[in-house]
């Protein structure tokens, strides 16, 4: 079996996508060279919309990471919208890309506890980004078996966050 990993370009985002390379390879998946060549693509740390023509390209699809428990905080910055909140419970997700903002079907998630005085920062690097490993692993090991999971996402449990903004600025 073959993963695409979609790139994102910068370095803030290098080390999360070589961690989801390294996740597919641990499972079993040879790297493909583009979404076309994969039976599975995953886009680690998506910031552009992907066109339907790629997204649905791999056989069985795109596995999009969000660090929320979607579909709570679907958007930009839902780390900064939980703690500003004080929120202490969100998750790591992966969810099947579709043509709605953060809107496809749950594929894994996992919990993730915040620290009361936490800044966002450090809940991404600590916490989401293992949570996120962890759930990849589990989300490959189906695409492995031939059972990837789609648990649609209840709409009337949705909320959107745009860009967070600092009061005062």
């Amino acid at each position: 079996m073959k993963v695409y990993v979609y790139p994102r370009g910068d370095a803030s985002a290098e080390a999360f996508q070589a961690a989801c390379e390294l996740v597919a390879r641990e499972a079993g998946f040879a790297l493909a060279e583009t979404p076309e060549g994969a039976d599975v693509a995953i886009a680690p740390m998506l910031s552009r919309k992907i066109p339907r023509s790629k997204y649905e390209s791999p056989r069985y699809g795109t596995l999009v990471f969000h660090p929320s428990a979607l579909p709570y905080r679907r958007g930009p910055d839902a780390i900064r919208h939980a703690v500003a909140a004080g929120e202490r419970v969100s998750a790591a997700t992966w969810f099947w890309c579709s043509d709605g903002l953060d809107e496809g079907d749950v594929c894994e998630q996992e919990v993730v506890v915040l620290r009361p005085g936490e800044s966002a920062g450090r809940a991404y690097h600590t916490r989401f980004v293992p949570a996120g490993l962890r759930a990849l692993r589990r989300a490959l090991e189906g695409v492995l078996a031939g059972t990837p999971r789609r648990a649609p996402q209840d709409p009337s449990l949705a909320t959107y966050d745009g860009r967070f903004v600092r009061e005062g600025v």
